[in-house]
């Protein structure tokens, strides 16, 4: 087993094809021999039955008065023998080759009854067995007991003679298949080893290279179909990831190069220090935002971090970010925080909620609502406003990391772009989802988002 668990495919199922097809002729060939030495035993026996029916039905007409060796003799030899005993058991006539012989069976049937066994009878000095049969005759001068012996030699030479020719046919048959199974299953495997090579070929640089796909719909074909789909995944990934590389880049230099912008001027016009310390502060915050919201994402991205989970009340998340907004702005807002259990990070669901209220104030006119409730078994979040919305066309594209829309292009109105990618990943981080609510409402003609999560059955 540790060898051909070490070898190759081809060489274990070569290995396990003709160990199978081994033991199947084994089977095969032990079923027909037996059948053959079944067979040649029974025709043994009824050679030996009809000798010695022929030789009761004499001595029921005529007795043995005149029965003499030849009317017994069977084919000259010891190979098959005829012997007649009366009353006391002691031989009267029998083949010439056993003339002088004690009784050949010590059975004594009564008359009309037989005795059949299977006997080591020594008449050519060695251990062959026969088959004997012993009947009993009631005639003139009897009763008598004729014993017919079959040596049973040639039914083990035939059965030995069979198995040889079977297995000196086998062993080729074997070497045959073992061939055959191999070429075939190094044919099966030839399209799986030119997709090893063409994934071997292809780099983390370009991912546009594909598999070729083999002929027909089996096993291989749909590994083929699902390496291409990895690496389109892949691809897609990577380009994700180099677009979020470049923006993330292109949104740290903007504050980077103001501060350093107006460190050099505070450098060379030390008396406009004072005037640039606040822009140098804006550009900190906005910049600590900035990292704050890139690692949050990290983390949503991260399948191994794996953050405290205990069971949340979102609708008191929901009262707590509603008077938070309404201590920070003038802003209406609306509460409707029916009960919503889930289990999960109450941090990072609080910061999900926070960032859906934060993006409603940015766009709300006037008012803002927030609301919880349970629906078909699942806990749902929606923060809605009245502002002038997202469009149909956008509100997918809304939840791709730093998208800005066109109204909203400024970043003191657009933040960062991370708020509703860092929602969708938290929400997916806990079973659930971030999405855009086709709602129609005409006290809040905005925008409305929902976070969705499963929720925990409440104890009654």
């Amino acid at each position: 087993m540790k060898l051909l668990a070490v070898t190759g495919v081809r060489m274990r199922t070569t290995a396990v094809a003709v160990l199978a097809l081994a033991l199947a002729i084994a089977a095969a060939c032990v079923v027909v021999v037996l059948l053959l030495d079944e067979s040649l035993d029974r025709g043994v026996t009824e050679s030996a039955r009809s000798t010695a029916r022929q030789v009761a039905i004499q001595l029921v007409r005529e007795g043995s008065k005149d029965l003499s060796s030849s009317d017994v003799a069977s084919t000259g030899d010891t190979e098959a023998v005829t012997q007649v005993l009366d009353r006391r058991g002691t031989p009267i006539a029998g083949d010439p080759a056993i003339v002088g012989h004690p009784p050949l069976t010590g059975a004594h049937p009564a008359p009309g009854r037989e005795s059949v066994q299977t006997l080591p009878l020594g008449l050519n000095g060695d251990g062959d067995d026969y088959r004997v049969v012993s009947q009993g005759v009631s005639g003139p001068g009897g009763p008598y007991t004729v014993i017919s012996a079959r040596s049973l030699e040639p039914v083990t030479e035939a059965s030995t003679r069979l198995t040889l020719l079977l297995g000196l046919i086998s062993l080729p048959l074997l070497a045959i298949a073992g061939f055959a199974v191999y070429r075939s299953v190094g044919a099966a495997l030839r399209p799986v080893e030119r997709m090893r090579r063409t994934v071997a070929e292809i780099s983390t640089r370009d991912l546009a290279a594909r598999v070729p796909l083999p002929p027909g719909r089996d096993e291989v074909h749909r590994l083929a179909v699902t390496l291409n789909e990895m690496l389109a995944r892949l691809a897609s990934t990577q380009a994700a990831q180099r677009r979020f590389v470049a923006d993330a880049s292109h949104e740290l230099r903007s504050p980077l190069s103001t501060i350093s912008t107006a460190l050099d001027v505070s450098g060379r016009h030390p008396e406009t220090t004072g005037e640039l310390v606040p822009v140098i502060t804006r550009e900190t915050a906005r910049l600590r935002e900035l990292v704050d919201d890139l690692l949050m994402l990290a983390r949503t991205d991260d399948t191994t971090d794996r953050p405290a989970s205990t069971e949340v009340d979102l609708d008191d998340i929901v009262r707590a970010e509603a008077e938070r907004v309404r201590a920070e702005g003038p802003v209406e807002i609306e509460v409707r925080a029916g009960p919503a259990k889930v289990r999960g990070s109450e941090a990072q669901l609080r910061r999900a909620v926070r960032n859906l209220v934060d993006n409603a104030r940015g766009h709300a006119r006037e008012r803002v609502r927030i609301a919880s409730w349970v629906h078909h078994g699942a806990a749902v979040v929606e923060v809605s406003d009245d502002g002038p919305g997202v469009p149909a066309q956008d509100r997918e594209r809304v939840f791709e990391r730093f998208v800005r829309l066109d109204s909203s292009r400024q970043r003191d109105h657009g933040g960062t772009g991370l708020g509703l990618p860092i929602v969708a990943g938290i929400a997916a981080r806990h079973g659930g989802r971030a999405h855009y609510a086709d709602v129609t409402d005409p006290s809040y003609p905005g925008a409305h988002f929902r976070i969705e999560l499963p929720r925990i059955e409440e104890d009654r």
